[in-house]
């Protein structure tokens, strides 16, 4: 009897391994996840760098004190744009990481807020999510705005409860974007022009889905938002979880994570999923990125 106890114990050891993700890089409050080039990069809000993991290292690419930077994507005709969350600009760095324009204000001269999450707009431009109070009694101030490559901006969205994640589809024209305090993720259909909202709809409801009904920290809500056909990754910030759903935004699928405060998701080219965040959302935001191969993602819970 015991030795199938002990049996039954190492199965489950090594079904728990299997499942455990495989860390990559340790930073400080990892975000922004970027996969370019055969390159992982991710910003350090608590080190105001851009950092690359490449063949096992990880090593600086950029650093703007004061900046906090929250996402990095590309921009332009070869180089990138950096969310500076606690700067409150978009960055331009070329693609030797140095720096270029500022951009601070919108077309109308009125601040950013604190810009959050971006993603290429498959042109050249980028949307990014500009988030507003992080407060559950706040107003919903956050907004989404495009940066054209000449430094264009233009609000496309506006009235979300803290804008944070979001992701493009070019070929649907569809904008993903994650209301956090609202705990829910939003499905935003873009005209021809790629600037004028057609329809807006709730894609998925944390409230209505059993994985995510639960939560204990009262600011858990979706963040990083990543894309793969057929499929959405979506960070819960808080709760230390990776939910999976198709585009219709049924859920697929769960993974835990270390990391509290995951903020960020993002797939490499061989179909592994990573994910990112800190272990406390407070200095020195002490975080990792870890990698599940694709053998993971793809289970069912």
């Amino acid at each position: 009897m015991k030795s199938w106890r002990l049996v039954l114990a190492i199965l489950l050891l090594a079904s728990s391994a299997r499942a455990e993700p495989v860390v990559v890089a340790s930073g400080a409050y990892p975000e922004g996840l970027l996969w370019h080039d055969g390159r992982m990069y991710f910003t350090e809000m608590g080190a105001d760098r851009v950092s690359i993991i490449e063949n096992g290292s990880t090593r600086e690419f950029w650093r703007l004190p004061g900046c906090g930077p929250t996402q990095i994507v590309r921009f332009g005709p070869a180089g990138f744009i950096v969310s500076c969350h606690l700067g409150r600009a978009m960055v331009e760095v070329s693609a030797t990481g140095v720096t270029g324009r500022r951009f601070a204000t919108n077309r109308d001269g009125q601040p950013l807020q604190d810009p959050n999450a971006a993603v290429s707009d498959g042109q050249g431009g980028a949307y990014f999510s500009d988030a507003g109070q992080f407060d559950l009694n706040a107003p919903a101030t956050g907004r989404v705005y495009h940066l054209s490559a000449m430094g264009v901006m233009t609000e496309v969205v506006k009235a979300i409860r803290y804008a944070n994640g979001v992701n493009f589809d070019p070929a649907s024209r569809t904008l993903y974007v994650s209301e956090h305090l609202a705990r829910r993720v939003l499905a935003i259909t873009l005209d021809a022009s790629r600037l004028r909202v057609t329809a807006r709809k709730v894609l998925i409801d944390f409230a209505k889905v059993p994985a995510a009904r639960e939560f204990a920290f009262p600011l858990a809500g979706p963040d990083g938002i990543a894309l793969r056909p057929g499929l959405l990754a979506v960070a819960e910030y808080g709760e230390g979880r990776v939910h999976l759903f198709d585009r219709d935004g049924r859920h697929q699928n769960t993974l835990k994570v270390s990391m509290p405060f995951v903020d960020t998701v993002a797939w490499d080219g061989a179909g592994n999923l990573y994910a990112g965040g800190a272990f406390q959302n407070r200095p020195p935001f002490e975080g990792a990125v870890v990698r599940f191969p694709q053998s993971d993602w793809e289970k069912r819970p």
